[in-house]
């Protein structure tokens, strides 16, 4: 009884009965995004400084793997395995249905190749391929799709109270900012984004499931944590990414334009006028930036950007592979080429650059078509799931936007590069299930 009730919760009430596949899928869904929200593992301790950090000891813990991951990862791809034995026609459609992931994953394995650390490579490529199969699977057996969003909004419920408790315990950094179980502020302001989000999404699909009194607590508590995380970057994208994705429906209704593609050709067009206005006027990105905003360094990240594609440039082609070239021990090229802070860094601030030094041009025109499919999967199903085509646009623009400052593309477990896979594996399933009702 105490069980049915849990799953009841977060899963949601349903006259029809639930497979074994069903419960399982839930389960899945419920642990992968308890560890990306740090229910699993809470990390009360502020990050340490990068002044305080020993070089050996730093590039040694973050070339070694986290056990604790490991042990989870194969338990969840071992129980993948197993309802996909049960059911393996259903899973095979969903995830041909975005072809593009699978070239991707079978990149970062081949490219083991070519890395310049081998094993680290190869252990990073698997963890990739059981992230993403997993979700894929978590996703696919789902009695409903629409079952995904009120699963994530209960985790955030649970993530929530333990970020209320870390107020109490004084969970904030030597400047004052919140990082509450994340570690970092920045990981704590993605996290109160993406609850935020998902807790405005329950709101339109549960209505029946949900209290309206304790999600309006919900959502009022968690903005308040996005505020005292003083995450700049996600206090923005909470505000600027559903104006983009509401005014582009509107603009797509207007001309009846598929909202994906229309959003990928915007995108393409802006990024085009800038340069041509940059190489037209013989400006500097940052003369450029300027005009906008006062502080054109990004905090240091155009150093780091630099660096970046300087080394970008010597292996441009198929980068250095895949994980090999943050966190890989005292031969990381941060460490043998870079200065200062820059051999303490374990990313590069910036998803597309990260992307770009591990699997070169190769890895992101491959990475551009995983993301031109959703567009067009996402225009097929948007007349009949508008309310889910909003959600994934507005989480997938999300985590996209995010990685101009911040790097989550293709990184494991990191917290966005979950929600990304979910909204990948959701509008595939969402296809799927409209081709097969045909």
């Amino acid at each position: 009884m105490i069980l049915e009730r849990l799953f009841n919760w977060f899963a949601g009430r349903d006259s029809r009965v639930s497979t074994l596949n069903n419960v399982l899928a839930v389960l899945i869904i419920a642990l992968v995004t308890a560890l990306s929200f740090d229910v699993l593992t809470p990390q009360l301790e502020a990050a340490v400084e990068l002044e305080d950090l020993d070089l050996s000891a730093h590039s040694a813990s973050t070339s070694t793997g986290n056990r604790f991951n490991q042990l989870f990862w194969i338990a969840l791809m071992g129980l993948s395995v197993y309802m996909v034995a049960r059911q393996p026609e259903r899973f095979q459609r969903i995830i041909l249905a975005q072809w593009p992931l699978l070239l991707i994953a079978a990149l970062a394995l081949i490219s083991v190749l070519w890395a310049l650390a081998p094993g680290i490579a190869f252990r990073r490529s698997v963890l990739l391929i059981f992230v993403i199969t997993t979700i894929f699977v978590g996703v696919c057996y789902l009695r409903s799709p629409y079952q995904l969003p009120l699963i994530v909004y209960r985790m955030g419920t649970l993530a929530l109270g333990l970020n209320l408790v870390a107020v109490g315990l004084g969970s904030f950094d030597i400047e004052g900012y919140f990082y509450g179980i994340h570690g970092h502020k920045n990981v704590m302001g993605a996290v109160a984004l993406t609850a935020l989000f998902f807790g405005m999404a329950v709101r339109h699909f549960h209505r029946e499931s949900i209290s309206r009194f304790y999600n309006n607590l919900y959502l009022l508590l968690w903005f308040g944590l996005l505020l005292l995380s003083v995450s700049k970057t996600s206090i923005g994208l909470l505000f600027l990414v559903p104006g983009i994705i509401f005014g582009a429906q509107t603009l797509s209704r207007g001309f009846r334009l598929n909202l994906g593609l229309l959003m990928l050709g915007v995108t393409l067009v802006t990024v085009l006028s800038v340069f041509i206005l940059l190489a037209w006027n013989d400006w500097h990105i940052k003369q450029f930036l300027a005009l906008f905003m006062s502080d054109t360094g990004f905090t240091g990240r155009d150093y780091i950007w630099a660096f970046l594609l300087e080394q970008i440039d010597k292996r441009w082609l198929l980068g250095h592979g895949y994980g090999s070239f943050w966190g890989i021990g005292l031969n990381s090229p941060n460490i043998v080429h870079g200065r200062g802070f820059l051999t303490l860094l374990n990313q590069g601030h910036n998803g597309y650059l990260d992307l770009l030094a591990k699997l070169g041009v190769m890895g992101l025109m491959v990475y551009l078509l995983v993301i031109v499919q959703f567009a067009r999967q996402s225009g097929a199903i948007r007349a009949q799931h508008p309310g889910l085509f909003t959600l994934c646009w507005i989480l997938l623009l999300l985590t996209l936007l995010h990685n101009i400052t911040e790097s989550s593309l293709l990184r494991g477990s990191h917290s966005l590069w979950v929600i990304q896979l979910l909204m990948l594996a959701l509008i595939a399933r969402l296809y799927m299930d409209k081709e097969r009702a045909r």
